[in-house]
């Protein structure tokens, strides 16, 4: 059980949970999109916050740490990890307005100030499927 407690495997951990985290955000846009019958590419993206590509970071990070995590724990190990990281991203809930709703907002906010058009239309989205 000391191996549970490995810095290394708590901060596999909680790279998988912003990992969620954050493909539950993409995730929330592409409903939002979904519900107002508008394309996510070119469009829905827009409701994602400027710093979203930093996600690449992340996934590299996580399986840089995977990949550590085999030359000091074993394979078995990295295995394991992988997939209960999988089944938990599949089978856990994600609770998008909750997580996701004042992020989106801000996010409008910011595009009405260069085009309050597109401000409006961005928030009768969110209005329009209750984030």
């Amino acid at each position: 059980m000391e191996k549970v407690s490995d810095p290394i495997i708590l901060s596999f951990l909680t790279t998988c949970l912003i990992e969620f985290y954050l493909f539950g955000m993409q995730r929330a846009t592409l409903k939002i999109s979904r519900h107002n019958n508008i394309q996510w590419k070119g469009i829905g993206e827009h409701l994602l916050p400027n710093w979203y590509p930093l996600t690449w970071v992340v996934r590299i990070f996580k399986y840089g740490l995977l990949i550590t995590i085999v030359f000091v724990f074993g394979w078995i190990w990295a295995i394991c990890l992988l997939f209960a990281s999988f089944v938990f991203s599949v089978n856990m809930p994600i609770p998008y307005r909750l997580l996701y709703r004042q992020t989106f907002r801000n996010k409008v906010k910011k595009i009405s100030l260069t085009d309050p058009n597109a401000g409006q239309a961005f928030s009768e989205m969110l209005d329009n499927t209750k984030f």
